[in-house]
């Protein structure tokens, strides 16, 4: 009969806190249990702890990763459709997934229309980078060029080129969307020598490299970023029209078909309104009208309460009581007509 408990080594909990073994000492006891049902021995029981402890420190650093990385929202590459991007190389695409070009210190360029999956694929990208324990950064244009003329104001431009070095791939969104005026665009190039075959640039622009000119100003600047990023680099054109404009239309009821969930009535209809034929004009509907126009009230005994009894007959001076009536009836010559 197997025990279900284990009795606790002295100073073990101690001892497994000040090393900083947080799975050992969550599992140690039910790991020490199986192995003695498996009879197993120390080797196998300490190697099963040990490969608890490594597995789930590895989580915690991708879960890190990924925190540090701020990307907008989360995508992989499930959920791009390729049958989208037909012109798309797909082996190439899958090809950087695997993540060698950061280990080669090589970019990758992303050129094509706005809503064609250019950032999908490069948030997916520094995804798989995170799950490969790389150190991702996930940013704008436009915000890496304020935050570095920010950081020249204050005197430690060179300390934010140093911490943006420190990032194994930096994923640059954006790019050819908000032109830089000169300090920016210089500021920009310089972040780009910093990093050139030191770190990889996952960069996505909405402009072929003929109008970068537009961007930075200077049609040199331009050439110079363009000879940087292209040199050991991979580059995927996606193209077609905006996947979130035809996700819209396809929302958008035909024409001559009612809408989804069925007809919706007009305002005058939930107002009660109605228009009569011919005159063009509204009037209220006949099943809420009343006398002179107005809605009728319903009788107290109608409106949810009990119908009230019949009043009893009581004689007034216009109509006499049933004795009288009775008499005038034994009377004869009393209230009858006369023959003509």
């Amino acid at each position: 009969m197997s025990r279900t408990k284990l009795q606790e080594p002295p100073h073990l909990l101690a001892d497994l806190k000040e090393l900083c073994l947080p799975a050992v000492t969550a599992n140690w006891e039910r790991v020490g249990l199986e192995a003695e049902r498996k009879r197993q021995g120390h080797p196998e029981y300490l190697a099963e702890l040990a490969h608890l402890e490594v597995t789930q420190r590895r989580e915690r650093r991708i879960a890190r990763r990924i925190r540090d990385a701020r990307f907008p929202v989360l995508k992989t590459l499930d959920g791009f459709d390729f049958a989208a991007q037909p012109e798309l190389d797909r082996e190439a695409v899958l090809e950087l997934f695997r993540c060698e070009f950061v280990d080669r210190k090589h970019n990758v360029v992303l050129i094509g229309g706005i809503g064609t999956g250019k950032a999908h694929l490069a948030i997916a990208m520094g995804l798989a980078g995170c799950q490969r324990e790389k150190r991702v950064l996930f940013t704008t244009a436009a915000e890496t060029t304020n935050a570095l003329v920010e950081a020249k104001q204050q005197g430690r431009l060179s300390r934010k080129l140093e911490s943006l070095g420190r990032y194994d791939v930096i994923v640059l969104d954006e790019l050819g969307y908000v032109p830089f005026d000169r300090q920016g665009a210089d500021l920009l190039f310089g972040l780009v020598t910093k990093v050139y075959e030191r770190k990889s640039l996952v960069v996505t622009t909405n402009l072929p490299f003929a109008r970068w000119s537009e961007v930075f100003l200077d049609a040199t600047a331009a050439a110079a970023v363009i000879d940087r990023l292209v040199h050991h680099a991979t580059i995927l054109k996606t193209e077609g029209e905006s996947y979130r404009l035809q996700a819209a239309q396809a929302l958008e009821p035909r024409q001559g078909e009612a809408p989804r969930g069925g007809p919706r009535p007009s305002h005058r209809r939930r107002a009660g309104m109605s228009f009569a034929p011919g005159d063009g004009l509204p009037r209220k509907n006949k099943r809420l009208r009343g006398r002179a126009g107005r809605p009728s009230r319903q009788p107290r005994g109608e409106r949810g309460s009990l119908p009230s009894p019949p009043r009893p007959f009581e004689p007034t001076p216009h109509h006499p009581s049933e004795k009288s009536l009775a008499g005038n009836l034994k009377e004869p010559g009393r209230n009858t007509l006369k023959p003509k």
